[in-house]
């Protein structure tokens, strides 16, 4: 898969962390899981994928109710996380994305959000790229 320009990706990835960081923030109550699964699945994601620079550049407020609005998307009550983990699994999700030019529906199917929250505690101290990496590297990716 071809995925956004190298000059989107600082701005996708910093977005995505923002955006799922402010769901939680100013829904209280939200599900932050269901949340992010939902997105990553999401046909507003999808056009992140493909680089449509509307959406790229979109701040995470601006990003939160285009996805509401476009994807119909409504906020479930259920766990949330707190802390910093969902904008670190923002940012984890995004920069995967592009290192190994997978979907994002892809991306959320082999590296669940339960898991995600439960690899946090190990692996939020790396450098984003080198946790990258090394979940690519043990689910048995190569970098394209």
């Amino acid at each position: 898969m071809e995925v956004f320009s190298k000059s989107y990706l600082e701005e996708v990835v910093e977005n995505q962390g923002k955006l799922f960081e402010y769901a939680e923030e100013h829904y209280p109550g939200i599900d932050v899981a269901d949340f992010i699964e939902s997105y990553m699945k999401s046909y507003t994601r999808a056009m992140v994928d493909e680089g449509q620079a509307y959406v790229c550049t979109m701040d995470a407020e601006t990003l939160y109710n285009y996805f509401l609005e476009n994807d119909k998307y409504e906020p479930k009550q259920g766990k949330t996380a707190g802390g910093f983990a969902p904008n670190w699994i923002g940012q984890f999700y995004a920069l995967f994305q592009w290192i190994y030019r997978l979907t994002s529906k892809e991306v959320v199917k082999l590296l669940p959000v339960e898991f995600m929250f439960e690899a946090y505690p190990g692996l939020h101290d790396l450098d984003l790229d080198v946790a990258v990496r090394k979940v690519g590297e043990q689910c048995g990716l190569n970098v394209p």
